[in-house]
């Protein structure tokens, strides 16, 4: 599992933990989300489509379970690991 860049003007990169189906996502306004239950080829498709962002709306936002990472800490309270600068 290791930070990708995503050529975006509303996300810096993107991270798919394929075990757990996670994938998480760091904005340019420095917020990170995690979205649950995540297919690998979804995100995998992230990483390859010409318009992140427009995929990202279309396939991934409002569709998978999302939690917001503020602090290292999620909604649901569990620790997040920090590794994107």
């Amino acid at each position: 599992m290791a930070w990708r860049a995503l050529q975006s003007n509303h996300m810096l990169g993107a991270e798919y933990d394929e075990e757990l189906g996670i994938l998480s996502i760091r904005f340019v306004n420095g917020a990170l989300y995690r979205y649950a239950q995540v297919p690998a080829t979804v995100a995998d498709s992230l990483f390859q489509v010409p318009s992140p962002g427009t995929y990202f709306h279309d396939k991934i936002k409002g569709v998978y379970p999302e939690s917001k990472v503020v602090d290292g800490v999620t909604k649901r309270g569990r620790r997040s690991v920090r590794r994107f600068k």
